[in-house]
C-alpha cells in the first residue's frame, strides 16, 4: 500500500511548485481514484473510507505540513549559505523522519480499507501482486548490473534536471561516477517486496483486523523488519552516494542553476505554508544533533 502514499507525494512534488496547493487540495480525488484502480472498489468502500481518507489528509495538513515547512526552509538556507557535509547530514536526519512520519500516516490510513476487501478483490490483488512480481524479476534477469547502473545515472540526471536546470556534460559525468557506487540491490529488493506482498495477503486472508494490519505495514514500511542485511547493508551506502553527489555538485553549479534551485526550495517552503489553516514552522532537529 506504499503506492497510495507514494502516489500522493507525486502529486504534490511532479506539479511543480505553482501547481503544488491545487493538487494538494485534489489529493483525495486522486488517491481514491487510484486505490479504485487497483483494488476494485464498490461503492460501499468507497463512501465508507471515503471520510477516513479526507480525516488523514486534515490531519496531515495539521501535523505534517509545519514540518515539510522546516525542511524545505532548512534547505534552501542551507544551499544559499553552501552547503557542508554536518548541514547535509543534517538534512538527511530530517528527511528520515520525515519518511518515518508520513509511512505511519499512510498505514493508518490504508489499514481500515484492506480490511474491508472482499474474498475476491484479495484475489485479484494477490494476482496483481504476483504479475508484478514476474515482471520485476524478468526485468531484473534481463538487465546487468552495468545496464541498471546506466538506466540509475539517467533518472538521477532526469531528476535533477527539474532541481537545477539542463546540466553540462561535466555535471552529466559527475552523476554517472557517483552513482556507480550505488549498491545493485533490484533483485534482492523484489524479492524482499514479494514476500512482504504475500504475507499481507495472507494476513488479509485471515481476516485480519484494521489495527493488526496497521501494524503489519508500519512494521514493514517504517520499520523495515525482515530487511536482508544486503538492503539493510544498502541503506547507509545510499545515503552516502546523496551527500557526496550534493556536495561535489554544489561547486560546478552556474548561478543560473544555483539561484533556479534555491528557488525550487523556497517556493515549496511558502506553499506548505499556504496550505496549512495556521501557518508555522516546526522545530526538526538532526538525530545527531
Amino acid at each position: 500500500m506504499r503506492r497510495l502514499f507514494i502516489a500522493f507525494l507525486l502529486i504534490l512534488l511532479s506539479t511543480g511548485c505553482s501547481s503544488v496547493q491545487l493538487a494538494y487540495n485534489s489529493a483525495d480525488f486522486f488517491i481514491e481514484r487510484y486505490a479504485d484502480e487497483y483494488l476494485g472498489l464498490d461503492g460501499t468502500q468507497r463512501r465508507d473510507w471515503s471520510p477516513q481518507l479526507k480525516a488523514a489528509l486534515e490531519r496531515h495538513r495539521a501535523e505534517e505540513l509545519p514540518y515539510l515547512a522546516a525542511f524545505f526552509e532548512q534547505a534552501a538556507r542551507d544551499a544559499r549559505a553552501g552547503f557542508t557535509r554536518s548541514n547535509v547530514d543534517c538534512l538527511l536526519d530530517q528527511f528520515e523522519t520525515l519518511y518515518q512520519r508520513h509511512f505511519s500516516l499512510a498505514a493508518v490510513s490504508a489499514a481500515p480499507l484492506l480490511a474491508n476487501l472482499s474474498s475476491a478483490q484479495i484475489d485479484a490483488l494477490a494476482k496483481t501482486f504476483a504479475e508484478e512480481h514476474e515482471e520485476d524479476a524478468a526485468e531484473a534477469n534481463a538487465e546487468d548490473a552495468a545496464r541498471r547502473a546506466r538506466k540509475r545515472a539517467e533518472r538521477y540526471v532526469d531528476n535533477l534536471r527539474w532541481w537545477f536546470g539542463d546540466l553540462s556534460s561535466e555535471q552529466r559525468a559527475l552523476v554517472r561516477d557517483i552513482t556507480r557506487r550505488v549498491p545493485d540491490t533490484a533483485p534482492a529488493w523484489y524479492d524482499y517486496r514479494h514476500a512482504q506482498r504475500e504475507a499481507l495477503i495472507a494476513l488479509l486472508r485471515a481476516d485480519a483486523s484494521a489495527t493488526a494490519i496497521e501494524q503489519f505495514l508500519i512494521q514493514w514500511l517504517v520499520d523495515f523488519q525482515g530487511l536482508p542485511r544486503s538492503l539493510a547493508n544498502a541503506q547507509p551506502a545510499l545515503r552516502e552516494v546523496f551527500a557526496d553527489l550534493l556536495l561535489r555538485l554544489q561547486p560546478t553549479l552556474s548561478n543560473d542553476q544555483r539561484e533556479r534551485f534555491i528557488g525550487r526550495l523556497e517556493g515549496l517552503q511558502r506553499d506548505f505554508m499556504r496550505l496549512q489553516r495556521n501557518p508555522t514552522v516546526e522545530q526538526m532537529r538532526c538525530a545527531t544533533g
